[in-house]
């Protein structure tokens, strides 16, 4: 029943006087959590958005989480109910505290709390930092592929959107410093992502600093959206771009529980302005807007992510890690040369270059033919990137074992009609 998809989750938090775990294996991220039915995004919004055919299609797009979420958290936002008034709420300095603590253990960035500033979402901070720091008709440039929304909040602010089109160099996307400088020529500001979505690169310290010294040298304001700063994977370690800038370079950086607790639908995240300067331009920008101040469970979620939410993160990385290289193995042996998958260095999707599959839009193939619902390439880099897809692997094993086999029948059935470039 749709009224029981709470319930699923009822069962991993820790009854009323029981410590919750200090550790979490697989077993827990593959309890079964029913999400129809709760208006999520992901499975609500399939056929409206997809077409009647795609009601029922395995839905692995949307980047959240189908993994059961921190029991921490989820006891927080329960004890929080239990008080009747749900009036205006402000962020105590408390989180903020908490948020410093975990950007020096995390990132070995040591910020002053005053630094802050509440948001809503990445999305809306960009839109707010490029109404305070860039003038309409500016000219904002991004590397795509990228995130689509982020290049849609700079045309909808009325700036002029430049692409740079990062190179491919032995299946990772790499930075040239040529093609960069020049395309960053008669820009006012650059968006960058941080860890990049959707190739999944961490980007190494000496890239970082030649992304700074070619803005510092060509006047050009940077905003970090680091929203998956929380979520490198194998090894690979987040470094802030504001460290490799320094002080002479300003950084907005835009940062976010929601990908590293699946908190997407609290809406909370914040902006870290070292300069008080700018910091002051910035609220004078928002303030008439209140787009600084968050929900009461925003903030409880917050205070409780940032304070107990480390070993959920830990478990919860290790198991994607594990779901990540299953696909790869799997598409590798069942799916290859039609699909190649793309290793992430962080978050939890896949790159998928789906060349080989013969089709001009193989994200539709798949929804229409396999019944899995992926991300379209074409929405990240245009026609460059059309025949990649993106694939969210934050679900149960089951789940995607499911999605890989359909993906694997539909490959042996093109490959028998002699439309792939795979082996009869």
């Amino acid at each position: 029943m749709a009224e029981d998809a709470g319930q699923a989750d009822a069962g991993n938090v820790p009854a009323p006087g029981r410590p919750p775990p200090t550790s979490y294996g697989p077993e827990f991220f593959e309890a079964p959590v029913d999400r129809t039915g709760a208006h999520t995004v992901k499975y609500g919004l399939r056929a409206p958005l997809f077409g009647p055919e795609a009601a029922d299609a395995i839905p692995l797009w949307v980047a959240d989480m189908d993994l059961p979420c921190s029991p921490e958290i989820v006891a927080a936002l329960r004890r929080r109910t239990e008080h009747p008034t749900f009036g205006y709420t402000y962020q105590p300095g408390e989180i903020w505290r908490l948020v410093q603590r975990w950007l020096l253990e995390e990132h070995a960035w040591q910020v002053a709390t005053d630094a802050f500033v509440f948001c809503a979402s990445v999305v809306t901070a960009a839109a707010a930092a490029l109404w305070a720091f860039t003038e309409p008709g500016d000219a904002v440039l991004l590397l795509t592929p990228l995130y689509e929304p982020l290049q849609k909040v700079v045309e909808g602010a009325g700036r002029r959107l430049r692409r740079h089109a990062l190179s491919m160099l032995d299946g990772r996307y790499v930075l040239e410093r040529e093609r960069l400088e020049r395309d960053l020529e008669g820009c006012k500001a650059l968006l960058f992502c941080n860890p990049q979505n959707p190739g999944g690169r961490v980007w190494r310290p000496e890239e970082l600093r030649m992304v700074a010294d070619l803005c510092r040298h060509g006047g050009v304001f940077i905003l970090s959206d680091e929203i998956w700063s929380d979520w490198c994977l194998f090894g690979h370690r987040h470094r802030p771009l504001a460290l490799e800038a320094g002080s002479g370079q300003p950084v907005i950086t835009f940062m976010a529980p929601t990908k590293t607790w699946n908190l997407a639908g609290l809406h909370c995240s914040f902006l870290v302005i070292e300069d008080a300067a700018l910091r002051e331009r910035y609220l004078a920008s928002v303030a008439y807007a209140f787009l600084h101040y968050g929900s009461t469970f925003a903030t409880e979620a917050m205070l409780a992510a940032y304070e107990h939410g480390r070993p959920w993160l830990e478990g919860a990385k290790r198991y994607v890690e594990a779901q990540l290289l299953h696909c790869e193995e799997f598409l590798l042996a069942r799916c290859a040369p039609e699909i190649r998958p793309l290793r992430p260095e962080a978050t939890y999707l896949l790159w998928l270059d789906c060349s080989g599959l013969g089709a001009e839009e193989p994200a539709k193939l798949l929804r229409d033919e396999a019944g899995v619902l992926l991300s379209p390439g074409v929405d990240f880099g245009g026609e460059a990137t059309a025949q990649f897809v993106r694939l969210n692997a934050a679900a149960s094993r089951q789940t995607l074992d499911r999605a890989l086999e359909r993906v694997a029948e539909l490959v042996v059935r093109r490959r028998s009609c002699g439309k792939t470039e795979g082996p009869l």
